[in-house]
């Protein structure tokens, strides 16, 4: 008797075992990358971070000598020695490394885009010495997406960060300002640390803070406590605008004057708020002014859970080229070829059972089905 399908013969389930297998291999490297939203914007912001980087990396800052060497120029550029006169708390290497890759200006972008900022936007964006490279993607993106960022910078730093006296972030954003490798509006600057007045610095940290400012001929921000310098911050920001209001305010780093206090920094995760979330906040600042006018707070933190969440890897010497990283593209499945395996299969399927209905129709007249396999 000639072989008919059926579920119930093993040689049919076999075959169609191997069909199936057949259909998910053909569906799973049918997978193709795609860019994701704002391809254009993010790589050109994460290629003008990596210039910016070598060219703090040509530049001759600190007299000629290079204080600390990680084995790539552009991590030796922004990530500085450990201590300093004006290096104020303790802070993780991970998390400086992971600040200097070139395509955290990329998640930048996209964080300024949650906040709808377009083209010609201003922004207020808070920095500290701290963090170079969060400074530098914020600076990178805002550039790539048409917005001009008015900036006062907290001079002090923590651990690896902008600790040489003699090259502070001031000196380096008015260096990228010069060269043109970035636009940004120096507004003002401050001490930082302790009360944003840098209290327990030594008397020659405090100096050389005050130095770095009138360096940069940019006013230096004092006050009697965190909470008077945030409400100083922001009325000097608002005053440095007075014709276009900001359309934003960003974060970046955890300095007194902008969070209003040290805790405040664990109550607000890295992200976007439209609004500021409900919290027992010990003390506010600018960030908290500037929620309360309006406008849509960008924090910018945690680098180094920034590079998780969007796909960045862990911190690595030297450097990622610009590009690379989940934030840039995505892994699809080909919708075509998924749906024909699918279609296949399926079909297979409906024909077997059509097939077998007939036995149990047979069966039904009186007829043993199993003479028929």
């Amino acid at each position: 008797m000639a072989f008919r399908p059926s579920l119930r013969s093993i040689w049919t389930l076999v075959a169609m075992a191997a069909i199936c297998y057949g259909l998910y291999i053909w569906a799973e490297y049918s997978r193709v990358v795609t860019n994701r939203d704002h391809y254009e914007e993010k790589l050109i912001a994460a290629n003008r971070m990596n210039n910016a980087l070598r060219a703090l990396a040509q530049r001759d800052a600190g007299g000629g000598e290079v204080l600390e060497s990680y084995g790539d120029p552009r991590i030796d550029a922004i990530v500085g020695q450990q201590f300093s006169t004006i290096t104020t708390d303790i802070a993780s290497f991970e998390e400086k490394l992971s600040s200097a890759n070139p395509n955290l200006a990329a998640v930048a972008v996209e964080m300024l885009i949650e906040a709808k900022l377009k083209r010609g936007d201003r922004v207020a964006v808070a920095m500290t010495g701290s963090s170079p490279g969060k400074n530098l993607a914020v600076l990178c993106a805002c550039d790539a997406l048409g917005i001009t960022p008015y900036t006062i910078c907290a001079l002090s730093s923590t651990w690896w960060g902008a600790t040489d006296p003699r090259n502070t972030w001031l000196d380096m954003q008015k260096f990228l300002n010069d060269s043109g490798i970035v636009k940004s509006r120096i507004v003002a600057s401050s001490r930082g640390g302790l009360d944003d007045n840098a209290k327990g610095l030594s008397a020659t940290g405090r100096i050389e803070l005050a130095a770095a400012a009138e360096r940069a001929g940019v006013p230096l921000l004092e006050s009697a406590s965190g909470v008077m310098a945030g409400s100083l911050w922001w009325k000097t920001f608002k005053a440095a605008s007075p014709d276009q209001p900001f359309a934003a305010y960003v974060n970046v780093g955890e300095g007194v004057a902008s969070l209003g206090h040290a805790e405040n920094a664990q109550l607000l995760s890295s992200g976007t708020y439209r609004q500021l979330p409900v919290r027992n906040w010990p003390g506010r600042g600018a960030l908290h002014a500037a929620a309360a006018d309006g406008l849509p707070v960008v924090q910018i933190s945690d680098a180094s859970k920034l590079s998780r969440d969007y796909g960045l890897g862990a911190p690595k010497i030297p450097l990622s080229d610009p590009g690379r990283g989940d934030v840039f593209t995505s892994i699809k499945y080909d919708l075509r070829v998924t749906v024909t395996a699918l279609i296949i299969a399926f079909g297979a399927l409906f024909v077997l059972v059509r097939l077998d209905a007939k036995y149990f129709r047979l069966a039904d007249a009186g007829v043993d089905p199993e003479t028929l396999l």
